[in-house]
């Protein structure tokens, strides 16, 4: 017992040091490798001591009391090292100055070591005679052979890296520990995007609006407190001053899976959420409830909706997600039962476009108006959904529908103006709707609406542009001139919608609008222009009517010159200017566009052959450009 016991406080004094050695990030240090083989040999004899006398044993305390002082002087020097890196950048030369302090301390820690290995290969040799006496062959290496000791100490090493992530983890507030565990469903390594995050975190009921923020500006929050914490990093293209993307490091998703416990480990990843105690002090009915999650084998790329757990009952299920799930069945009345989800991601997360999802069936949809508790529903990219059912209607308590990519989809139901609460519709990207439903001008929290079409069909009803002026939320909107679609009247109601701040405009191959006179959008902070027509001179964009654009994205279309868009008494604020695709798009100088653009900090030019020979510093493979005092800066991919 005395044994186990010293084995066990050993093993703690070891991992506590290499924790605060690595929490220092001196990978680059010769002498971390130098401690890794120190502590391999240590870990060795410390094997072999396990049969060693009283003396031995008394041997190992004083190896840990030596190395609790090591770690009292290492988290001083990491103390420093926190404190620093909250003000401005320390100097060089006290980075290499803290680098030789830690070296001596873990020359100190090896010197300890082999002082104390001697000892232990006594008792091996002590061992060894031993078994000689008995059988005359067995040696200590056959007890402990060198692929055995490279496996503990890998899982030492892996063990100090989820201790250390643990230590964040515990450092955050509980909404953000909170939030942090609903990543666990994700695969380990996984690239998320930020939108994917935030809307399931919504739908949870973790992130809600208040005063001064919606609930999306309030997962924005979340989002990146959780990337300056470290758990997930963030991936972001050039033009983004913010990423829009982040990396859940597999060596998070352990740490999480510690946090869990073995409830993560079960069949299909249900689990009971999370002690109260860590998250919150809220007393809530529904931690006691279990999350699932569909997750197909790699043999078999289909789930069975209905079959997803046998040890809780469907009715209790608050979030049902699909991780890698190609092929989706289901039982209508087994889909019935999900009563009381409030999530419910069957359709892709992946930011891949090979990703491809498809329904056996889509009877099982129509079993949708039973889930009255119903937040987030996502079909995103599932094929072989031609419509929604009628019943949809009935989720009053529906926040985000996203319905992106679904290719196959030509309807919306009539009845969408029921879902009084919703405030994201994204229907971009579903090449076969043709038409809007007239009851989205209902829907008054309408905070997000992607891909309304202004139609080319006369032969119905469709919601047109102008019907949408009443929705005062409305901060973003994607627009889809329909190829034939006569859009004249359309865009000029555009000046209605004073409180947009985001506004995309797509227009069909043989769109027939005459231009635009005069829009005003004030509180406008992105435009993106795609497929512009010919004819259209982009006279109405004007500093006056944009006076906050910090974005403006221009692709594709025949668009000839962009010197005519400002005026000498105006100047425009715009601060990223991407251009691509523009095969007409030309100007005299450089200077010329500085001058229409006089805030410009980031540009991107790509297939736009008669403007990019303009720029400054050119080279073929160069497409993006950042401003630094007078001069501009290609950045490479």
């Amino acid at each position: 017992m005395e044994t186990q016991g010293r084995q066990t406080e050993e093993a703690e004094s070891f991992r506590a040091l290499s924790r605060r050695i690595k929490s220092l990030g001196t990978k680059s240090s010769p002498m971390v490798e130098d401690f890794d083989k120190a502590l391999a040999s240590l870990t060795a004899a410390l094997s072999a001591g396990r049969k060693l006398e009283k003396c031995v044993l008394d041997d190992v305390a004083k190896v840990i009391r030596e190395f609790d002082e090591a770690i009292r002087e290492i988290d001083d020097l990491i103390e420093r090292t926190d404190h620093s890196s909250i003000s401005q950048p320390e100097p060089d030369a006290h980075k290499e100055a803290k680098v030789s302090e830690l070296e001596k301390i873990i020359s100190k820690c090896i010197q300890q070591i082999h002082d104390h290995t001697a000892p232990f290969i006594k008792g091996k040799e002590i061992i060894d005679k031993e078994k000689e006496k008995v059988d005359g062959t067995q040696s200590f290496e056959d007890e402990l052979p060198e692929r055995w000791l490279e496996t503990e100490v890998n899982k030492v090493k892996g063990k100090l890296q989820v201790n250390s992530l643990k230590m964040r983890y515990n450092k955050l507030d509980p909404l953000l520990r909170w939030c942090s565990l609903f990543l666990f469903v994700f695969p380990g390594d996984a690239v998320i995007s930020k939108r994917s995050i935030i809307y399931r975190w919504i739908g949870e009921g973790l992130i809600k609006p208040n005063k001064s923020q919606t609930a999306e500006q309030a997962g924005e929050q979340c989002f990146e407190k959780l990337l300056l914490s470290g758990l997930i990093l963030p991936i972001s293209k050039k033009h983004d001053k913010k990423p829009r993307y982040c990396l859940f490091p597999s060596s998070v998703k352990r740490m999480l899976e510690e946090v869990l416990g073995t409830k993560a480990k079960e069949v299909c990843l249900y689990f009971k959420t999370y002690d109260k105690k860590v998250l919150t002090a809220k007393d809530d009915k529904d931690n006691e409830r279990p999350l699932s999650c569909l997750s197909a084998t790699r043999e078999e790329q289909s789930v069975i909706i209905s079959s997803v757990s046998s040890k809780h009952k469907t009715s209790e299920l608050l979030s049902l997600f699909n991780i890698n799930a190609q092929y989706l069945k289901c039982e209508s009345d087994k889909f019935s039962k999900f009563k009381s989800i409030k999530v419910m991601q069957l359709g892709k997360w992946q930011i891949s476009s090979g990703c491809h999802i498809e329904a056996a069936d889509t009877k099982f949809l129509e079993s949708l108006g039973t889930m009255k508790d119903l937040r987030y529903l996502s079909l995103q990219g599932i094929s072989r959904i031609p419509m929604l059912p009628d019943s949809l209607e009935r989720l009053t308590n529906l926040q985000i529908l996203d319905l992106r990519a679904c290719h196959n989809l030509e309807a919306l139901p009539t009845g969408i103006g029921s879902l009084k609460n919703l405030t994201h519709l994204d229907v971009s990207e579903c090449s076969l709707l043709d038409r809007m439903p007239k009851g989205l001008s209902s829907l008054s929290e309408l905070q997000v609406l992607k891909g309304f079409i202004i139609s080319r069909n006369i032969t119905s009803d469709p919601c047109r542009l102008k019907e949408l002026a009443v929705l005062t939320n409305l901060r973003k909107l994607t627009i889809n001139i329909a190829g034939g679609a006569i859009a004249n009247d359309d865009l000029k109601e555009l000046k209605a919608f004073g409180t947009l701040s985001s506004l995309t405009i797509t227009w069909g191959k043989v769109t027939e609008t005459s231009p635009l006179q005069s829009v005003s959008l004030r509180k406008l902070e992105k435009l993106d222009l795609q497929c512009i027509p010919l004819h259209e001179k982009l006279k109405w964009l004007t500093p006056g009517g944009f006076p906050n654009l910090k974005k403006l994205y221009i692709r594709g279309g025949g668009l000839e010159s962009l010197i005519n868009l400002g005026t000498n008494a105006e100047k425009w604020n715009v601060e990223t200017l991407r251009l691509k695709y523009l095969s007409n798009l030309e100007c005299n100088h450089w200077s010329d566009i500085e001058k229409t653009f006089s805030s410009l900090a980031r540009v991107e030019i790509y297939k736009c052959p008669k403007l990019i020979e303009k720029l400054p510093s050119h080279h073929p493979e160069d497409t993006f450009w950042i401003k630094n005092g007078e001069s501009w800066i290609p950045i490479k991919d």
